[in-house]
């Protein structure tokens, strides 16, 4: 597995304000991530890996200076937070990071709601921002705005591509009764050309993701890509 990153820019002025850290397996070819973890959770080690992928980006996002007025956004798997002490632990160890936002998967979220709840409020005492990603991909992803309570929206790529389409005039209806009421910010992804960015813009987001402000890559590549 080797960390690579994708960046988060905002969607006025192109800066770039944050690193999403994402697990590929380069060496094995047609490796899915998400087949990776639905793996993991037939057999039960989601915590192992979710917590492997997690240790890797940190220390690659720190050996390539990435964090250094960046927001480092990093995975947290639901079905993962199942061990209270690891994940105090871990949250610890994240506390000397500088800016960081723990993104909450889509996957999983019909499990433990308290461990889940417990975790967001324990990163929260500890300063962490919070993030749920894939908003608009599952029923599930909408009803965890009301108990993870996000200060980032991530926008499912979805709803991107059909944003006119019944489906995400829902999602969109639920989105901005949230945000209104919490002061979140709306986060787009899948990002690939102007015309998306644009429609990013009319839904109410002010950050994005995506091919248009580039891949994911490895630190040093984006080191050198933004430095």
């Amino acid at each position: 597995m080797v960390p690579c990153f994708q960046p988060v820019v905002s969607l006025q002025s192109d800066a770039v304000v944050g690193i999403e850290a994402l697990a590929r397996w380069p060496t094995v070819e047609g490796v899915d991530p998400a087949e990776v973890f639905a793996l993991a959770r037939i057999r039960g080690v989601v915590a192992d890996i979710d917590f492997a992928c997690r240790t890797a980006a940190v220390k690659e996002a720190r050996s390539a200076n990435l964090t250094d007025g960046l927001a480092l956004y990093l995975n947290y798997e639901p079905s993962g937070i199942t061990d209270r002490a690891r994940t105090e632990a871990h949250l610890d160890a994240l506390e000397c990071e500088g800016d960081v936002v723990l993104e909450i998967t889509e996957r999983g979220l019909d499990g433990d709601q308290e461990h889940l709840r417990s975790m967001v409020d324990s990163a929260r005492r500890r300063g962490f921002s919070i993030a749920l990603d894939d908003v608009g991909s599952n029923p599930g992803t909408l009803t965890a705005l009301t108990f993870v309570e996000p200060d980032i929206v991530k926008l499912d790529a979805s709803i991107l591509r059909r944003p006119y389409s019944f489906r995400s005039a829902r999602v969109m209806s639920a989105v901005r009764r949230y945000v209104a009421s919490s002061g979140a910010v709306i986060l787009a992804e899948g990002i690939e050309s102007e015309r998306d960015r644009a429609r990013a813009i009319r839904l109410g987001a002010t950050l994005g993701q995506g091919w248009l402000f580039g891949a994911a890559s490895t630190g040093a590549d984006v080191r050198t890509r933004f430095s």
